[in-house]
Order: C-alpha cells, then sequence, then structure tokens
C-alpha cells in the first residue's frame, strides 16, 4: 500500500486522542440531573463506562467486548462512518459501506478500549445541556479536570434525539470537533489515492490486524 491509514499524529489527532479517551474519566460527586435529559445520558453513560471498563482484572480482549458494546447501545457508528468518508461517502456502494463501519468500529475499539486499563480517578464535571425543547440535536458541555494542576479540558458531547433515545454522533475537545477531524483524516487518504475506496479498507484492515496483534502480545 502506499498510502498508510495513520491517525494519531498531529495536533488535531491528538485533541481527537484526548476525546476519545474522555470516557476513561471519573465522573465524581456532582448534582443530581432530571432523569431523561440529554446529560443524564452522558452522566450516565460514563458512570457505565468506569464500572464495566476500568477493571484492572479483566483481560484486553473482554475489555474490547465490552466497549464495543457501549460504543454501539451509545453512540450513533453508522452515521459517523459515513460522515468522516466526506464526499467520497457518495462512491461507496452498499456492500462497502458495512465492510467500512465495521473497520471503523473495530480500529476504534482496538485503538481506544484500553485507554480505560489506566483510568486514574481524574474529575468529570456537567456544566450544563444546550439546546431548545424539540430539538434534534443537543450539545453537553462538561469539563475533565486532570487532577495533576494542569488547568481543566473542555469537552463538549454532540447528542442526536430520536424519541425517548439517545446517541453520541461528535465529541469537541476544546472546541475542536473529533468527526470533522477524523472526516479530514480519512478523506486526506482518499484524495491521495484517487478516491479509492478498496485501498482504504484495505488499509483499515491492515491496521486492525496490527493493533489486534500488538494488543494480544502484550
Amino acid at each position: 500500500m502506499n498510502n498508510k491509514l495513520i491517525l494519531a499524529v498531529s495536533r488535531r489527532r491528538a485533541i481527537a486522542t484526548i476525546g476519545a479517551a474522555a470516557l476513561a474519566m471519573a465522573f465524581t460527586r456532582r448534582p443530581a440531573l432530571a432523569a431523561g435529559t440529554v446529560a443524564k445520558f452522558i452522566e450516565e453513560l460514563g458512570d457505565r463506562a468506569i464500572l464495566q471498563l476500568a477493571d484492572d482484572g479483566i483481560s484486553n480482549s473482554e475489555r474490547e467486548t465490552r466497549f464495543r458494546a457501549l460504543l454501539d447501545e451509545s453512540f450513533d457508528v453508522a452515521r459517523i462512518g459515513r460522515f468522516v468518508l466526506g464526499r467520497y461517502a457518495r462512491k461507496v456502494t452498499k456492500e462497502q459501506m458495512v465492510e467500512f463501519i465495521q473497520l471503523y468500529e473495530d480500529v476504534v475499539v482496538l485503538t481506544y478500549a484500553h485507554l480505560f486499563a489506566s483510568y486514574a480517578g481524574q474529575g468529570f464535571k456537567i456544566k450544563r445541556e444546550v439546546g431548545d425543547p424539540g430539538d434534534r440535536y443537543k450539545m453537553v458541555l462538561t469539563e475533565i479536570q486532570p487532577g495533576d494542576g494542569k488547568p481543566p479540558v473542555r469537552l463538549d458531547w454532540q447528542v442526536k434525539i430520536n424519541g425517548d433515545s439517545y446517541a453520541v454522533v461528535d465529541i469537541r475537545v476544546e472546541g475542536a470537533s473529533m468527526a470533522i477531524t477524523q472526516r479530514e483524516e480519512y478523506t486526506a487518504v482518499l484524495d491521495r489515492s484517487g478516491g479509492d475506496i478498496p485501498d482504504l479498507l484495505a488499509q483499515l484492515r491492515a491496521k486492525a490486524d496490527k493493533l489486534r496483534a500488538a494488543h494480544e502480545n502484550s
């Protein structure tokens, strides 16, 4: 392959890494939130992540399985996957899209699930929920306190609302959108290959295999 898919080099990619690791931050004591609100959804998502994933007694494989289940339940992975393909999404066949979404999720799981193993009790504070009644999307503004004397990190969650169900569609770290950052990365790879979707899929397969092998040997 001529084009290597690299997802964590630039400052933008570093920001994306912080955002994807955000679920590994603790939800410490905080005011009670109204049941059924988007903010409550984010609060409970964090609580479940810590309970299920920040257990140093589980295997890498089990942590990946639990992270994948949480991702599928609480994030609109298919929507995010289509979004990161940008204009190239129009030329992807249904079969290719199914494979891309699966590989995209594989890479996310294999890249970030293991960050929960290093959880160290960092503080997570929900600031407020932004949006009007009836909005299809709302933002939940939060802050992470690193706990080492560094300034808090602003972390905002964009949530899609469908009746009584919610799904995260983007995380913004200090105002930088992870979804947009990833779209720039993926479309740049496709630009270099002339929009070669099979090549992108091959790169994602190779990346997932490499990450899987690294975790199996750790």
